[in-house]
């Protein structure tokens, strides 16, 4: 039991008739009475009450009591710090009681637990917890505690103790053995998550190398369990860089281990991009050839031979990836056609290059399928792994296997770097992705699939002016590249289809409050169309009503622009419809919206939930091939891939009868129709007019 105060009878305080009243702990008259001893004392229960005061003096007694004890305790505050307190009171019967010395408990707590009688240890240590020691000995104690509980298969209790331990000690010595305990009852309940959580936190905090280690040791087991190796192997990665030449070897093997037999490819290609120079991603890069040629997808394989070769040129394994290319550049040219792609596999742009080559590969395999083009062989460029100009490297592409024709690249800077060089070759570029209005400026020979701001604002006209009887538009627009493009290229088709632009607004793309742009917009649309007029609302006021001359708002922005810009049109009482670019088609704009968007119409390239067979057979396919969604990439790079297909069907054995037939043909087949290319080299194709209705998109024509 804690140390107790009796309180008797204070002369002048208490009658005669009273009896014992109330006994209390130190602790307990501390937090009754308000006396604060230290900031990092825990709650404590209620005072045990054996009898009661008289009830006319309980305010008097309770004033005074508290008075006397603030100052007496106040004085004595020094002693209490060094953890002990002894006074005798001379003929006022106040007694303190010798206050127990934390030391010895938590000595005798740690035999008992050494002795492995956790049970005891952890009467012991609630006993010195209650007794109110110093914080330096009450975090320990809750630690030790929080080890007893653990011992006693309690990990549930255990883990309550450790988070009041780093609540009330949060930069506390023992917080970050504390986090380390937590992980490992986390691990014992198999709760791994929690578990890394904690351990990862340790590690930032922990600098001793042995700690480091350990914990590191830690994590590649939790990661295991959890069944992510490749976290597994960084955390081997990590330790090696603690220990001796003679560990390290040791290390390498298990992280060879893990990654030859339980890394799965896209865990491989994260290595390979994490360490494309250096250990392990020379491992990682081997394992790829070995599961894509194991697969017979030699594309692959011979795309990352590559890749390996450039990196690391003195690797031991270099004559057999020498030998394996040589292998898979005989297979390529014994093809009757070569098909070429130049498309990025690691940085920002890898997802965009990944998805393209898919929508190739499966064009190809498709083209094989319904048309017995199984001559057509595939050559991989690497546009981000490079070891001299893209321009030099597309040459010796050409100069080894003639292709004819090359699906890529991606980006516009890229076809500027290579201007003429398509022309110079006769062989047709096909970029799936490059925004450029006019890619004949760089040469006869390229050509675009992809969807231009121009395609998108002329489709959207269109169907706003024929379909639905619009003449008038306000425009709202971001100040960016894309946001001022799509400005011009919907104004320009609006005056080309009859229709009028009332009012053109643009706003700074960080800005929330475009009250300004819309009271421009609604100004200008009053002087010309627009009309107001006086009604009495039900408190018999007056109130000024504006009807709308537009006919509708075109708002380009990204899907956070726009839900902040609907509901402020709805503010300014410009009730009309609003129409957008494929930049709305993002399921993130039903989280971001407050206003009700249903009605409102954009415009896109693809949609995979189209009713569209083509469309429904493109999606399942490439879901079941690569196990995810095709984006606007692969689908752009498919149609690319198809149209080149069906030149060669149609007889074209050189890029100069690849070309003739993109440049004259109306038929050529893309996934959403008939397409052809404009003088511009823009394939004009059928886009997709959709619908916001009921937070889902749904297509319209």
């Amino acid at each position: 039991m804690p140390s107790s105060i009796l309180v008797s009878k204070l002369p002048g305080i208490l009658n005669k008739n009273s009896i014992v009243v109330t006994v209390y702990s130190a602790c307990e008259l501390t937090k009754a009475f308000g006396c604060c001893l230290s900031p990092y004392r825990r709650s404590l229960p209620s005072p045990r009450r054996l009898g009661e005061f008289p009830l006319r003096t309980v305010l008097l007694k309770y004033v005074l009591l508290r008075t006397l004890l603030c100052l007496i305790l106040g004085s004595l505050a020094s002693l209490l710090d060094q953890g002990w307190w002894l006074f005798r009171g001379g003929n006022t019967n106040l007694a303190f009681a010798q206050y127990i010395s934390a030391s010895p408990l938590l000595d005798q707590a740690k035999l008992e637990l050494e002795a492995d009688n956790p049970a005891a240890a952890i009467t012991t240590l609630e006993t010195l917890i209650d007794s109110f020691p110093p914080p330096e000995i009450l975090e320990e104690a809750y630690l030790l505690q929080a080890t007893a509980l653990k011992h006693d298969h309690q990990p549930t209790d255990a883990l309550s103790v450790l988070k009041q331990l780093l609540e009330e000690f949060p930069y506390s010595r023992s917080s970050n053995s504390a986090r380390v305990l937590m992980a490992e009852l986390y691990i014992e309940l198999q709760n791994y998550d929690p578990a890394l959580d904690q351990l990862y936190q340790a590690l930032d905090y922990a600098t001793d190398f042995d700690l480091r280690r350990s914990i590191f040791q830690l994590i590649r087991q939790t990661e295991l369990n959890n069944h992510n190796p490749l976290g597994a192997v960084k955390a081997l990665l990590n330790e090696m860089s603690l220990v001796d030449q003679t560990e390290r070897v040791e290390l390498e093997s298990l992280t060879q281990t893990l990654i030859l037999q339980q890394l799965d490819e896209p865990a491989l290609q994260e290595l390979v991009e994490g360490y494309s120079s250096r250990y392990p991603g020379d491992i990682a890069t081997i394992r790829l050839i070995e599961l894509h040629t194991a697969h017979g997808d030699e594309v692959l394989a011979e795309r990352d031979i590559r890749g390996f070769l450039k990196r690391f040129p003195n690797h031991p394994y270099a004559q057999t990836a020498m030998a394996l290319l040589q292998s898979f550049i005989s297979k390529i040219k014994f093809h009757s056609h070569i098909l070429a792609a130049a498309l990025p596999f690691s940085g920002p742009m890898k997802t965009y290059g990944t998805d393209s080559l898919n929508g190739i590969r499966l064009a190809l395999e498709i083209g094989k399928e319904q048309w017995g083009l199984t001559s057509v062989g595939l050559v991989v460029k690497d546009t981000t792994a490079l070891t001299a100009p893209l321009r030099v490297e597309i040459q010796q592409m050409l100069d080894e296997f003639r292709p004819l024709a090359v699906v890529g690249p991606l980006l516009s800077r890229e076809i500027q770097g290579l201007g003429r060089l398509p022309d110079d070759y006769a062989t047709p570029f096909i970029t799936p992705s490059s925004t450029l209005l006019n890619v004949r400026q760089f040469g006869s020979f390229w050509f675009s699939t992809a969807m231009t701001s121009s395609v998108q604002a002329k489709r959207l006209v269109e169907y706003a002016v024929l379909k639905l009887g619009y003449h008038r538009f306000g425009i709202i627009y971001p100040q960016t590249a894309y946001g001022q493009e799509m400005a011009d290229m919907f104004a320009k088709e609006v005056v080309h289809s009859g229709g009028e632009v009332i009012a053109s607004e643009g706003y700074a793309e960080e800005q929330t409050d475009i009250g300004k742009q819309l009271r421009d917009l609604k100004e200008k649309d009053l002087a010309k169309y627009g009309t107001t007029e006086t009604e009495k609302t039900r408190t018999g006021e007056d109130r000024t009503v504006y009807t709308p001359g537009l006919d509708a708002v075109f708002v380009p922005g990204q899907p956070v622009h726009l839900a902040l810009i609907a509901a402020q049109l709805a503010f300014y009482d410009i009730n009309v419809p609003i129409l957008g670019g494929n930049s709305w088609h993002n399921p993130e704009l039903f989280r971001w919206a407050k206003h009700d968007l249903d009605g409102h119409i954009f415009v896109d390239g693809f949609f995979p939930n189209s009713p569209d067979p083509n469309i429904q057979m493109f999606v399942q396919r490439y879901r079941n091939q690569f196990q995810k969604d095709p984006s606007l990439f692969a689908f752009q790079a498919y149609d690319a891939t198809t149209m080149v297909m069906e030149t060669i069907r149609q007889g074209a054995q050189s890029g100069q009868g690849v070309w003739d037939q993109l440049v004259r043909r109306s038929d050529l087949p893309a996934l959403s129709g008939f397409a052809s290319f404009s003088s511009a080299g823009i394939l004009n194709r059928r886009l997709y007019l959709l619908q916001v209705k009921n937070k889902t998109f749904t297509q319209l024509n």
